[in-house]
């Protein structure tokens, strides 16, 4: 089984190429936003405007259907624990303590279609953006230049270990060890192996990681870091970014100087 923590699709769109900045600020304005409201039909169209936004940046449909996969469990658990410990309204069947009520039903969906949105929205930003640009966005929005650094080991380690453990796992498989055999107990003794090969492996890479990081001075003060690959604002970004703005606090303004967006099915005040 292959496993990859970079889910960058690469393209050549308006969303590729806009400044990972505007997009980490989009993805945060947008999320707010989502919250914001409780009203099913506004946050069923903020979940078509995310998928318009992905298709957009030409974006496989494949990854939008693997979005939704992994969503399928949350989108039917969560609706079905609102109608057995939330029934609410009239009820129009019951069994025993289970109450049927379509208000129950409805709110489970409207929070089920926000989780998706925002899921949608964040993925519109990790499909479009590489992680060298990701963490780049964020070291430039004031992190830490270490804490960019840890960032970016994380992204780039997570599939190397994951592939090491099912190289190691196959390794003693071919050597007879059967993981699924016995008790509990002794299946995780049955790990042992394993844990023990990967803890020399992720010493070793330590170990020569932390030399390569200190032949290049980190942790040296007064350093001025370079990049090959720097990050640098259009004129086109600084239109995207008064759009942004400019559109949350329209938002901003239907939901608090309106009041709109807060009835679970009628959006206007």
């Amino acid at each position: 089984m292959s496993f990859n923590a970079d889910l960058y699709v690469e393209r050549d769109s308006w969303v590729h190429r806009m400044d990972p900045r505007i997009k980490v600020i989009f993805v945060v304005l947008g999320i707010v936003t989502i919250l914001l409201f409780k009203n099913i039909f506004v946050v069923l169209l903020a979940l078509v405007l995310t998928h318009l936004l992905i298709l957009s940046a030409r974006i496989p449909r494949e990854n939008i259907v693997w979005v939704w996969k992994r969503m399928i469990p949350i989108n039917i658990l969560i609706p079905v624990l609102f109608v057995i410990f939330y029934p609410e309204g009239p009820v129009v069947f019951q069994f025993l303590f289970l109450k049927i009520t379509p208000l129950a039903a409805v709110r489970g969906l409207a929070l089920v279609l926000r989780l998706d949105a925002i899921a949608f929205l964040v993925f519109s930003w990790i499909f479009t953006t590489d992680q060298t640009k990701i963490v780049r966005s964020f070291v430039k929005l004031g992190l830490p230049y270490n804490g960019g650094l840890v960032l970016a080991l994380s992204l780039r380690y997570i599939p190397t270990f994951y592939g090491l453990y099912g190289t190691v796992s196959e390794a003693q498989k071919a050597r007879a060890l059967d993981l699924g055999k016995g008790s509990f107990v002794q299946r995780l003794r049955q790990y042992l192996p394993i844990l023990v090969a990967m803890i020399i492996s992720a010493l070793r890479t330590a170990d020569k990681l932390g030399q390569a990081l200190e032949s290049r001075a980190l942790g040296y003060s007064g350093a001025r870091r370079t990049y090959y690959h720097d990050i640098a604002f259009r004129p086109v970004d600084y239109a995207y970014l008064s759009l942004i703005l400019v559109a949350f606090v329209a938002v901003l303004y239907v939901r608090f100087g309106l009041d709109a967006g807060l009835d679970l099915i009628n959006p206007l005040p």
